[in-house]
């Protein structure tokens, strides 16, 4: 066997996506130059070591920038038993060349080298394993390679993983305050999801349009008649609370789209003509909307719902739309899903143009809440004319996002025709105006959208709705088994921790006893998407102390870290159980509903 099948094999069990890119270079016969030759010796570099040591501290996560051969790695290993690794390899040509001239078996699949990504593409993924695992701080320990030829690059990293956790952090907080508002809409929106296509299934419906994407910023007051002339021209989608605006004008958007899960939105889609236009629901949606509306809805999935794809046995590759910090971004992707070739922004101010909030017709928050909110306002951001308005943390998120989705969608052109709102990179400034002469020679159908779903007349799927309905009753089922598990662990760990200063061996045995169990309630397949969507403060919490946990070799300290911790969840699990098993049973009895109505029709 070559050391390149050899080592392959361990990349595709333990970091497939690392395998993935390994695969496609040799698919495509990759080429290494001399730009790819191993700069570290093969002698233990002392003086390199000697640095790291003064970095490591106590810190149990260390962020290893560089693999090569594996030379430092496999030291690193050695010599820290207790930490556990994160490499990154930013040269993917290097690792290509290293798994074929190396049998790096024992360094990929050592326990303590948790995990591994190759290029700049699987940085993310790496940023995201390190936040979801490291308490306070990390090391971050580059190759001497790249600490003499890539200072700044190095720097660079450093900072984005900065903003990358910031983000996480905000974005697990997030979770945890709409928690179980975000479950009630995933588990309900399962039922309603029967009666619906996916927007998977619209690709390329409008090919080649112009669309409009529209907001409710304040710019919109001005350019909203430029939206009615364009209307024949372009495919206009309405996202979030835009459709109160455009529904005072007497405008009926090709589709709307509607991402927010609070109640508010009861307000937004009130009337009957805010529900008028085929819809977009994605499954963190408000329930009730989707639900008042009985025809030309279109259900869209996002790639961080795992709740509903576990129950829908659907995997990430089956969905398309990214979760984005804004309903625009899914404006967005739809427009770009159904083939629009260009997008304009219409009312995208993410800052207070004016000292203003919305666009006039946008009424579901008290004024006294939005002028609020201006007034508090304390970040500027640099506008479309060169100025620079009042903004807040929200809206440039919000921007950070859209700008990040903008640069993955190369092949569309985007424009910002917001007329005082904040500039956003990779969508330049032009006034909608400017394109009535070009767009009025295009046509689209006001009815394209509703005239798909009246020709693929979409009809329940009963063997799909059965296989849902047996995998939720059967999860039903596993919440009981689980709990008497819970109560096997919790009982063994009554005993952990007066154990370990009395009879150590004994401890040792009920600690592995302990580990066993819980591997037992932790690797069933609904775990993490089911638990991490209902308590994700509390699994986050838990994975960051991991590592402690895992590594420690005192017998009394690993004691005391798994009684106090794995104990903390294990509460945490037996108070939100009741709760998720209401909700599931719920869903399980509109299922049914749709079931039977469809049996009726039938």
């Amino acid at each position: 066997m070559s050391h390149l099948q050899a080592n392959t094999q361990i990349l595709q069990a333990r970091f497939p996506h690392a395998f993935n890119k390994v695969m496609e270079m040799k698919r495509q016969n990759a080429s290494i130059d001399s730009n790819h030759d191993f700069k570290e010796a093969f002698e233990r570099d002392h003086n390199w070591l000697k640095a790291v040591e003064g970095l490591m501290g106590e810190c149990k996560i260390v962020f290893v920038y560089g693999f090569e051969r594996g030379l430092s790695v496999a030291d690193l290993l050695e010599l820290y038993p207790d930490r556990w690794l994160f490499i990154y390899e930013p040269d993917e040509r290097l690792f290509y060349k290293a798994v074929q001239e190396y049998d790096l078996r024992p360094l990929l699949q050592h326990p303590n080298l948790y995990f591994f990504s190759l290029g700049s593409s699987q940085l993310k993924m790496l940023f995201h394993m390190v936040c979801s695992y490291m308490q306070q701080e990390m090391v971050f320990v580059a190759q001497r390679k790249y600490l003499e030829s890539e200072d700044g690059k190095l720097e660079e990293i450093r900072k984005q993983f900065d903003d990358y956790r910031s983000s996480f952090y905000s974005n697990k907080h997030t979770e945890h305050f709409f928690r179980e508002d975000w479950t009630r809409n995933y588990l309900y929106h399962l039922a309603e999801g029967l009666t619906s296509p996916f927007i998977e299934e619209m690709v390329y419906t409008c090919k080649d349009t112009t669309a409009i994407v529209v907001s409710s910023g304040p710019s919109l007051q001005e350019d909203i008649e430029w939206v009615r002339k364009l209307h024949p021209h372009t495919l206009v989608i309405a996202v979030g609370s835009s459709i109160q605006a455009l529904v005072k004008h007497g405008i009926k958007p090709h589709v709307a789209v509607i991402m927010d899960g609070h109640p508010v939105n009861n307000k937004i889609f009130s009337t009957p003509e805010t529900l008028s236009a085929p819809l977009v629901y994605t499954s963190s949606s408000y329930h009730e909307i989707s639900e008042r509306k009985k025809d030309e809805k279109i259900y869209g999935i996002m790639k961080n719902d795992e709740l509903s794809q576990y129950f829908l046995g659907l995997n990430q590759e089956d969905v398309l739309m990214i979760p984005t910090a804004t309903v625009a971004g899914n404006g967005i992707q739809v427009a770009a899903i159904l083939g629009a070739k260009r997008i304009l922004l219409a009312g995208q101010d993410l800052s207070f143009p004016n000292n203003q909030f919305y666009t006039d017709g946008v009424a579901h928050f008290a004024s006294e809440t939005t002028d609020q909110k201006v007034q508090r306002a304390t970040q500027t951001v640099l506008n479309v004319k060169g100025g620079y308005n009042a903004t807040e943390d929200s809206f440039l998120f919000m921007k950070d996002a859209l700008e990040g989705l903008i640069a993955s969608l190369p092949e569309i052109q985007f424009v910002n025709t917001t007329r005082h709102g904040a500039a956003i990179e990779g969508a330049p400034f032009q006034p909608i105006d400017t394109f009535y002469e070009e767009l009025k020679q295009e046509s689209v159908d006001p009815n394209v959208i509703s005239n798909w779903l009246k020709e693929n007349n979409h009809q329940v799927n009963m063997e799909r709705a059965e296989q849902l309905k047996q995998r939720m009753e059967n999860y039903v089922y596993d919440l009981t088994q689980v709990q008497m598990e819970v109560k096997l662990v919790e009982k063994q760990l009554g005993k952990v921790r007066e154990l370990s200063r009395t009879k150590p061996v004994k401890a040792q045995k009920t600690i592995e006893e302990v580990e066993r169990l819980w591997g037992i309630i932790a690797n069933r397949p609904w775990f993490a998407p089911v638990l991490e969507t209902i308590i994700p403060l509390e699994v986050a919490r838990f994975d960051q102390v991991l590592p402690s946990v895992v590594t420690e070799q005192t017998i009394t300290k690993k004691a005391d870290l798994i009684h106090e911790h794995l104990g903390k969840l294990l509460k945490d699990m037996t108070n939100i159980i009741p709760t998720i098993e209401k909700m599931v049973l719920e869903s399980i009895s509109r299922i049914d509903h749709i079931m039977n109505s469809n049996m009726e029709i039938g």
